[in-house]
């Protein structure tokens, strides 16, 4: 079982691209913070990032990729001399500039589901792939090409190539953090731990089936204290807390995209009775599963 993908299927990854454009001259770019995660492509030409707090810009190169989980405050500008004001957000520019261009391509990757996010949860603010990092060549460089060519092409179908692109573009930028192992704690830091991914491997490949911490450390070939004392350290939770959050999240998904009652839902993850299934789903979830049932029926009429 591969887990980031089944966490991605869960939480219903959509990605677009909804701007892009030609600068010159003096200009700026910056984020209305919309809490939504947010990228940016430097398609061509050199810029500089701008974040709060008096950090020192970063400068952006042609190929480079700029990703914020949580859209944090930033500008991208013509300058990497500090700004003497904060700008509005939005796009300042002026079209009779003349001279060099820089072509940035901006695009959001959004998640349907609404659940908990352990993915974006696990990076920091802002995330910088370098395109002259020889880690990234293999994916970044033809990928990026195929976006550039359907971004300037605007022809039939274009814009659901992109589209898809970019649901590629996220996981190779998730893959890429991981390889290079920058985390020592959250989901990502127990992708790239090998023992904890085997026991990750293992549960999400059979969710509904009785699991134990022993049972988890056995997949991972640790002892149980070892096991549970690592994932505690890694996660910032216990093994069997994931094990019922992740049942309940899956439980979630099933109550709005099926027709399953709440009865058999609590029976296929294994609990004895519907009443205990209502108490750990709304102790996990927040809400009850009958009030997540009844909000299904509203947004379908």
């Amino acid at each position: 079982m591969d887990v980031l993908s089944d966490v991605l299927k869960l939480l219903r990854l959509k990605a677009s691209v909804y701007f892009h454009a030609n600068f010159c001259g003096s200009w700026s770019l910056s984020s209305p913070e919309s809490n939504i995660a947010k990228f940016h492509i430097v398609e061509r030409g050199t810029c500089w990032l701008h974040m709060p707090h008096g950090e020192q810009a970063i400068t952006l190169r042609s190929g480079d990729l700029i990703f914020f989980p949580r859209d944090a405050k930033h500008i991208i500008t013509d300058t990497s001399e500090p700004l003497s004001k904060v700008l509005e957000p939005g796009i300042i520019s002026d079209p009779a500039a003349t001279g060099p261009t820089t072509k940035i391509i901006c695009g959001s990757f959004q998640f349907e589901s609404g659940l908990v996010n352990p993915i974006l949860n696990a990076l920091p603010d802002v995330v910088h792939i370098k395109s002259d990092d020889p880690d990234n060549t293999a994916w970044l460089d033809p990928l990026m090409r195929f976006i550039y060519q359907e971004t300037e092409n605007e022809s039939l179908g274009s814009a659901a190539v992109v589209d898809k692109l970019c649901d590629v573009l996220f996981v190779q930028i998730i893959k890429s953090w991981i390889n290079k192992k920058e985390t020592v704690s959250g989901f990502l830091a127990a992708l790239a731990d090998s023992q904890l991914y085997r026991a990750l491997q293992q549960f999400h490949a059979s969710p509904t089936s009785v699991w134990t911490v022993e049972l988890l450390a056995e997949q991972a070939g640790m002892s149980r204290s070892a096991f549970a004392k690592r994932f505690q350290l890694i996660m910032g939770i216990t093994p069997m807390y994931y094990v019922a959050h992740w049942r309940m999240q899956c439980a979630h998904e099933l109550l709005i995209t099926t027709n399953k009652s709440i009865a058999q839902i609590a029976d296929d993850f294994t609990y004895q009775s519907e009443a205990s299934f209502r108490k750990a789903f709304k102790q996990h979830m927040g809400t009850p599963p009958g009030a997540v049932r009844k909000s299904k029926s509203t947004n379908s009429e």
